[in-house]
């Protein structure tokens, strides 16, 4: 018999403080460039891990910027404000990057701010946090690995639960998110505390 996905096993949480209390050390907080960063390392992850392209989006170029890069909090939010503000006037993918460059780092090369960013060894990296943070059998694998791999939206995932379990749409979704958020704060602080403990250039955090 098919072991039960975990990501069922949601409608029978009634506070997002019980899912720390099972599956993880406590509530942890996170600043948002922190989150940003951690995302789009999630984000390389399930590129690698499942096939797909990488978001072109606000995450994909904030963390860009950032990976592997010493940033102040200011400048981190600073990062976050101007492309979040070229994103609204329209820029996409690439150009979105580029120009955000050019005002973030004026005068760098691109391949300068990339240098270091090696994507494989970084999906690997988090694969690696991941295996030994988040248990297998916990619905916040569940929703990493429908979120990152299978590149699937919160309401999607929601949609499933109701088809699965009956249980309410607007309900699934909010215990998705519950799982997203101590996904993101788990995996920041495990992944800072391995960079801490070992040869691996400093990423901003």
């Amino acid at each position: 018999m098919r072991k039960q996905d975990a990501l069922y096993t949601l409608p029978m949480v009634l506070k997002q403080a019980d899912l720390r209390r099972v599956w993880c050390r406590g509530r942890r907080t996170i600043t948002p460039a922190q989150r940003v960063w951690t995302r789009y390392m999630l984000s390389l992850w399930g590129k690698h891990l499942g096939g797909d392209d990488a978001p072109t989006g606000c995450v994909s170029v904030i963390g860009r910027l950032m990976i592997r890069s010493e940033w102040s909090q200011d400048q981190s939010e600073r990062i976050i404000k101007v492309v979040e503000g070229l994103y609204k006037e329209g820029l996409r993918g690439e150009e979105l990057f580029r120009r955000s460059r050019q005002i973030v780092v004026p005068g760098a090369s691109i391949s300068n701010i990339l240098a270091s960013a090696k994507e494989e060894d970084d999906a690997a990296f988090v694969e690696s946090v991941m295996h030994k943070e988040i248990k297998r059998d916990s619905p916040i694998r569940s929703v990493a690995i429908k979120r990152y791999c299978e590149r699937r939206t919160v309401q999607n995932i929601a949609k499933d639960i109701n088809y699965h379990t009956g249980f309410n749409v607007q309900a699934g979704r909010k215990r998705v998110t519950w799982c997203e958020e101590i996904l993101e704060e788990e995996m920041f602080f495990a992944m800072k505390r391995t960079i801490e403990n070992t040869d691996t250039p400093n990423a901003t955090y």
